[in-house]
């Protein structure tokens, strides 16, 4: 399995996640439903290394992550936050996609081709050289996924990767996860999007109150 939860509790205020229990395998597209403040992007930044368990553990790709730093966790999980935006750094958007593949020694002809690729099929080729901060959020949210997809981890976590995306589009989102599942990556979707779950998932939970249920 790629990811595991055992008995995850964490705990703000005003509200609490209770023993979450769950494995996601590799190939599986695990859905993640609720209605908002149910905890699901919590769950998301606990699985993802951005928050710490009060208590129970999180596996990754067999490995206990209890005390790992945030890029350990990177290696293996690609997170897409609910706002695009917070994880887009680079001022424009091709160097968005390669000057992390190039601090890790990637050869540049290697990573333009890749980037230009992954930009060609989520439709941004004549926004390459655009700065990010023009970027409309639909814009944002595609080349947050690309940036996920670049770098190839084990685990996708994507919290509402639709919003912003017209019909089409989160048609072409579903093609990119399909063949992501059949390289063998797990993706954990968190959406209030019931079409595009209904047409993805391998499995669906869900939320309700801090607490996972089968559906």
């Amino acid at each position: 399995m790629i990811i595991q939860a055992e008995a995850l509790c964490f705990a703000y205020p005003n509200f609490a996640l209770h023993n979450i229990n769950f494995a996601l395998h590799a190939s599986e597209l695990l859905a993640i439903t609720g209605a908002n403040g149910s905890g699901k992007t919590t769950l998301g930044k606990l699985l993802c290394g951005l928050l710490k368990p009060e208590s129970g553990r999180v596996l990754l790709c067999g490995e206990d992550s209890t005390g790992w730093r945030l890029g350990q966790f990177g290696q293996r999980v690609g997170y897409l936050f609910q706002e695009p935006g917070q994880q887009i750094f680079a001022p424009t958007v091709l160097e968005e996609l390669t000057f992390t593949q190039e601090l890790r020694g990637v050869p540049q002809a290697q990573s333009h081709a890749r980037a230009h690729e992954l930009l060609a099929r989520f439709e941004l080729t004549h926004l390459a050289e655009q700065s990010t901060l023009t970027l409309s959020r639909g814009e944002q949210q595609r080349l947050a996924l690309c940036g996920l997809l670049l770098n190839q981890p084990a685990a996708l976590i994507l919290d509402e990767p639709t919003t912003g995306l017209d019909p089409r589009r989160c048609d072409i989102l579903a093609q990119a996860l399909q063949e992501c599942l059949r390289g063998g990556t797990a993706v954990l979707l968190i959406s209030h999007d019931a079409a595009f779950v209904q047409a993805n998932a391998t499995r669906q939970l869900r939320m309700n109150s801090g607490v996972l249920h089968e559906t």
